[in-house]
């Protein structure tokens, strides 16, 4: 599909930050004031050539066209960025307000009616914003699930109207969207991870490339282990979508309720914790996150908690959307008729995350009735599609994405480690340590390094964490 089927927005409402709306405005702006002063100039000049008797038609008609355009869409501008800042505003007061910040709250709420004292119009384009973001998740579904129409006979079964009601369900329990400061309290189960691989890799270039490294199969878990010039250690770690139903399985379904209704230390995110501590990762170390479905809200609860300072979360297919808070940048990637992503009910109204994060989303082509299956629109590979329309995006949004790869590729060694993973205790069978398929080597760096520390049985066995040490 061509880019332009993609919308990146920096919020469920908000396409375009204010602040960016309002300095394309100011030079607009400008340029119209420069439009007026070439208008008047060329006048001067037909004047002066006038006087000489010679006949000269300047372009003025141009220049004022030029001016007008420039007023136009920055009068427009300005009213987008009124919208939007309200938009925020409410957003933002409503977090307030739910933090017990009554001040804060209300010192919001007056800052936007000042805007809409001003733009009296914004009120109507936020509330058909509004209309629109809140419902294209219900439109997409009903078009992706329902059934065709049979002559002669009406469907039995309308996946469609089950989507209105279930996501007005969603939108009632509001499980979609985690404020800051949220944990997974309460004990988890305890799991059992076993690292079935490790070798030598590189930075991921792409977002192609951080799908191609979510663990499939039997793996749950990828850590890769970045050694930069200056000495430091920084991580980024892999978690895989719901892989099963057994009860050992750690990325099953009970886990999935685990973490949509926040009833606890989900198996799976104890499995990715864990993980990352077998690897070598300490609390307060850098650590950046990625996710797909199941383990996207891992990801995104892995970046909420206080155990490592996570500078990127890059999410595919996400159920719930968190507010990571300004030193963590958010790129979510949704597919607008897919069941899972639903289940996040648009998400935050205005962006959250460090400056430059967004959110990326589409509809699918075809429908669960022409090809696609019953879940093509949550796909794996559905998303790599997307993720690929993201690398050729010129949205200026990925740049900032690019800057944090180039400077994990600074990194002097990257080591990576695979793992698996099951609920429950015991001994874990040591597997060795096996090249992990795929993984490009290093130049000059062969087979497969050896482990950093002492480990016995290939695993380590957790409850609430896992210690590597």
């Amino acid at each position: 599909m061509a880019s332009d089927d993609l919308d990146i927005r920096s919020g469920g409402i908000v396409a375009v930050d204010t602040e960016t709306l309002r300095a394309a405005a100011a030079r607009l702006v400008a340029e119209g004031v420069a439009c007026e002063e070439l208008r008047a100039s060329l006048d001067r000049a037909r004047r002066l050539v006038s006087a000489e008797g010679v006949w000269f038609a300047p372009p003025t008609g141009a220049a004022i066209d030029a001016g007008e355009r420039s007023r136009r869409l920055a009068h427009d501008l300005q009213a987008m960025a009124n919208t939007y800042e309200v938009a925020e505003l409410a957003s933002a007061a409503a977090i307030a307000e739910a933090a017990g910040d009554a001040d804060l709250a209300a010192s919001l709420r007056g800052r936007a009616a000042e805007i809409l004292v001003a733009d009296p119009a914004a009120i109507a384009k936020l509330a058909a914003l509004a209309v629109h973001w809140r419902g294209q998740n219900v439109t997409a579904l009903i078009g992706q699930y329902s059934a065709p129409g049979i002559p002669g006979a009406p469907s039995p079964f309308d996946a469609g109207g089950l989507m209105v009601v279930a996501t007005t369900l969603i939108s009632i329990i509001g499980r979609g969207t985690v404020e800051q400061g949220a944990r997974l309290g309460g004990a988890g189960d305890p799991v059992r991870i076993a690292r079935r691989g490790e070798g030598r890799t590189t930075a991921p270039t792409s977002l192609t490339q951080v799908v191609d490294r979510i663990p499939q199969g039997e793996n749950r878990v990828r850590v890769e282990r970045y050694t930069l010039p200056s000495g430091e250690r920084q991580f980024m770690v892999y978690a895989t979508g719901t892989a099963g139903l057994g009860v050992r399985e750690v990325a099953n379904w009970r886990a999935n309720t685990d973490l949509y209704l926040g009833r606890g230390r989900a198996a799976s995110f104890e499995a990715t914790m864990a993980a990352l501590a077998d690897a070598g990762a300490r609390p307060g170390d850098t650590v950046n996150v990625a996710g797909y479905s199941q383990g996207a809200a891992v990801a995104s609860f892995i970046a909420l908690d206080d155990t490592y300072d996570v500078p990127m979360l890059i999410t595919f297919g996400d159920p719930v959307q968190a507010d990571v808070g300004a030193d963590t940048l958010s790129v979510a990637v949704r597919h607008n008729d897919d069941p899972v992503s639903a289940l996040a009910d648009g998400g935050f109204a205005a962006g959250v995350g460090a400056e430059g994060s967004f959110v990326a989303s589409r509809e699918t082509p075809g429908t669960a009735w022409t090809g696609q299956g019953p879940i093509g629109s949550h796909l794996l590979d559905t998303y790599r599609e997307t993720a690929g329309m993201l690398d050729t995006s010129s949205d200026p949004r990925m740049d900032g994405v690019r800057e944090r790869w180039q400077a994990l590729a600074q990194a002097t060694s990257v080591e990576v480690f695979v793992y698996e993973a099951t609920r429950g205790t015991g001994e874990s069978v040591d597997v060795g340590a096996p090249t992990v398929p795929g993984a490009p080597a290093v130049p000059g760096v062969g087979g497969a390094p050896a482990a950093p520390w002492p480990r016995s049985g290939g695993g380590v066995s957790s409850g609430a964490s896992a210690d590597a040490g």
